[in-house]
């Protein structure tokens, strides 16, 4: 025969563990992610653009957006996020042309629109850590007619191809809501110049110029 003691330290028992038992189920299940954050911009390399000669720096910034995924098992998670950043064309440094560091020179927004794999690892535990690896396109729009006198013709928005990879760790507390602390990294393809070669493979120049940024970020889960 059960006792009463025992039968309510079972039920408290099971009651504590639901939240953890419900986070190690995620296999088909949806996630939504919300998230502000900020991002470190980088820089556009002296001539990979058509409205700046000399190097350019992207002034750091906050960015925010969201991401969808489906976990196909416990482990492997498809997503899609979408973030934007609103910051800044800024100086390098102190020369002739663009002046003291950290001048703006005009505004840049920054659109990723991108696919990902993500690994999740620690079924066992509400604290799930995870690496992620992606790709897709980043949408640059710059405006420079801000601070160019008259007349002056922003150019139109640009897509540039993307790859991402990063990580982070999942905090759940029951099986339908979470916290999500991340930092990426991100590679976006300005210019590939390949000149053409001959019989033999010879090739005079190939350049290839890339911006390279990265954010933080934290937001919410919402599982179902």
């Amino acid at each position: 025969m059960i006792k009463p003691r025992a039968a309510l330290l079972s039920v408290l028992m099971l009651l504590l563990l639901a939240p953890v038992c419900g986070a190690q189920l995620r296999g088909g299940t949806v996630e939504l992610n919300p998230f502000g954050g900020y991002l470190f911009g980088g820089s556009f390399p002296a001539g990979s653009t058509n409205l700046f000669t000399n190097k350019v720096d992207i002034e750091d910034h906050s960015t925010w957006g969201g991401r969808i995924g489906w976990n196909i098992t416990g482990k492997f998670e498809a997503e899609a996020q979408f973030s934007r950043t609103e910051t800044h064309f800024v100086s390098p440094g102190n020369d002739a042309v663009f002046g003291s560091a950290g001048t703006r020179l005009g505004d840049l927004t920054i659109d990723y629109a991108l696919g990902f794999m993500t690994f999740n690892f620690g079924r066992s535990s509400r604290v799930v850590p995870y690496a992620t690896l992606g790709m897709g396109a980043a949408r640059l729009e710059a405006d420079v007619c801000k601070v160019r006198p008259s007349p002056c013709v922003n150019p139109s928005e640009d897509w540039r191809y993307t790859v991402s990879v990063g990580g982070g760790i999942k905090t759940f507390l029951n099986r339908h809501f979470g916290f999500r602390f991340d930092g990426r990294y991100y590679g976006t393809l300005l210019r590939s110049d390949r000149d053409r070669c001959d019989f033999d493979r010879r090739c005079d120049h190939n350049r290839t110029d890339w911006l390279s940024n990265g954010d933080i970020n934290g937001g919410l889960i919402f599982a179902f």
